[in-house]
């Protein structure tokens, strides 16, 4: 499995950045492999979305269900190319904001080729999710 974890401290209120975290446009403040987020549906306790992306020339996406806690939102793959995806988004209120941590988890499925995939993909998802969460900073503190 191929885990990636990215942290910055965002100068915003726990829930702008929460919100920013929630937004579908708040991903493309920065170029992200997330091209648009399509909101299937709106629940008491998060959404169902779809993820529209892409790796270099190759598009895909996925069907994600969003948990949101006070300070905690998990995004759980329902369908997908990969055999499983989870992420995390950790909301931890400090001195000049709140610690924003983003890590994702790939399960590419592929045992005896797996191991290779992660070592290729390693610096791309790294650099993945660091532009995400310089996106979501820059969305959270812009307003």
């Amino acid at each position: 499995m191929l885990i990636v974890q990215e942290s910055t401290l965002v100068a915003a209120s726990l829930e702008r950045v929460r919100q920013a975290v929630l937004d579908p446009t708040a991903y493309a403040r920065v170029d992200t492999k997330v091209s648009t987020i399509e909101v299937q549906e709106r629940t008491a306790g998060g959404m169902i979305a779809r993820i529209n992306g892409q790796f270099g020339p190759i598009k895909s996406h996925i069907l994600a269900r969003y948990t949101v806690q006070d300070r905690r939102v998990e995004l759980e793959m329902l369908e997908g190319r990969l055999r499983g995806f989870h992420a995390v988004f950790e909301l931890a209120p400090e001195d000049g904001g709140v610690r924003l941590t983003h890590r994702e988890e790939y399960d590419f499925g592929y045992p005896l080729v797996s191991p290779l995939v992660e070592v290729m993909l390693r610096g791309w998802a790294r650099r993945s999710v660091q532009a995400e969460v310089e996106s979501l900073k820059r969305a959270a503190e812009e307003t």
